[in-house]
């Protein structure tokens, strides 16, 4: 025999056996148990039909063993020095919210919840109110984050809307732009005799800009200027990542188109966003609602999931992104038709991010 053909049949007979008793070992040391979980429910919080304790004893009724909480982060349009809000984690109090789960979770200790939000990083308006035709783009266009470890986390995410009393670098020019305004407007209103309309005027303009910026955006967006693609929402994912999180593109088959208003008609106006697994990165995944009837175009071969897996083998992507079961859960109904069964070595919070990175569940 040549020395080749000597070399192969020592790398058959000796290295692959080798390979697959420390291979059976390893596994044998890390066994996985499947646990039946439930991924973005809304609560009482953000319109959901129940409270976060009806919701885990409703799970806990039907041998759900783990809850990824997904509540709308913030539910705010301004249009201008106008605004609307509605039920949110954000009007609700963030710091209200994470101890909620920290006494349900101490109340339920054989189960594992997860709190999490819902969350619009970008909307757009276009239209006039004056034309009848105002619309609200891209409100419907969501991911869920889930795994942030800090209140700060939550309170600082980069959403249009979302406000903070402490100016990033990026406020610093506006905010001194305002406030040279007023400080200028003054001084020609005290010094000049024949100036004091104008210095009136900045005065009053350097007001109400001050008065529009504080507290200030989290984002470096505002909804006036049209589309921005897609950096917006990468702007969040990257944040996520930094912070620990975990980010899961919502619904990205779903068109949203609706009409509301009691004196002045907004349009809100939503198309399927499934460009954005290719047009975006660092994302854990995106959601697929398993319910009869549901486009699932998504997922079938040569569809976008396909694309972004391909993207991974090629070494164009950091991670892949995996299909999540999506509830979308806002109840009245059963919580449990559309499930993830989780592959846990342990039965731990940890391990359940750690499933959902490396895709250890399935639909």
């Amino acid at each position: 025999m040549t020395p080749i053909v000597v070399r192969r049949l020592y790398f058959l007979s000796v290295v692959v056996p080798l390979f697959l008793i420390l291979s059976s070992i390893c596994l044998a040391q890390e066994e996985y148990l499947p646990y039946p979980g439930v991924i973005h429910l809304h609560s009482s919080v953000s319109k959901g039909a129940y409270p976060l304790r009806k919701l885990v004893s409703l799970a806990r009724a039907r041998g759900i063993k783990i809850l990824i909480f997904s509540d709308t982060h913030l539910r705010r349009w301004e249009y201008g020095l106008a605004s609307v809000e509605h039920g949110s984690v954000v009007k609700y109090g963030i710091k209200n919210y994470l101890e909620d789960f920290k006494k349900i979770r101490n109340e339920f200790p054989d189960m594992l919840i997860l709190e999490g939000v819902e969350v619009v990083p970008f909307y757009w308006w276009s239209g006039s109110p004056f034309k009848k035709n105002l619309t609200l783009n891209d409100w419907n266009k969501h991911l869920v984050v889930t795994g942030l470890k800090q209140y700060q986390d939550y309170m600082r995410l980069p959403v249009v809307g979302n406000r903070n009393f402490t100016p990033q670098l990026k406020d610093l020019p506006f905010l001194l732009l305002s406030l040279s305004l007023i400080i200028w407007g003054i001084t020609l209103f005290k010094k000049r005799k024949q100036a004091k309309f104008l210095g009136l005027i900045l005065s009053a303009a350097g007001t109400l800009w001050l008065f529009n910026l504080y507290p200030v955006s989290t984002s470096k967006y505002n909804p006036y200027h049209g589309s921005k693609g897609y950096f917006p929402y990468q702007e969040l994912i990257n944040y996520v990542n930094k912070k620990g999180g975990k980010a899961f593109w919502a619904h990205p088959e779903i068109t949203e188109l609706a009409s509301t208003g009691r004196f002045a008609t907004i349009n809100f106006y939503t198309p399927s966003y499934p460009e954005a697994l290719m047009l975006t990165s660092g994302y854990s995944g995106f959601g697929v609602n398993m319910l009869p009837g549901t486009n699932h175009d998504l997922i079938l071969a040569g569809g976008e999931w396909d694309k972004a897996l391909m993207s991974y083998c090629q070494g164009k992507r950091s991670q892949p992104a995996w299909a999540i079961a999506e509830a979308d859960y806002r109840g009245p109904g059963q919580i449990d038709s559309i499930q993830n069964i989780f592959l846990l070595p342990e039965f731990k919070s940890e391990a359940v991010y750690e499933a959902l990175l490396r895709g250890r569940f399935y639909m």
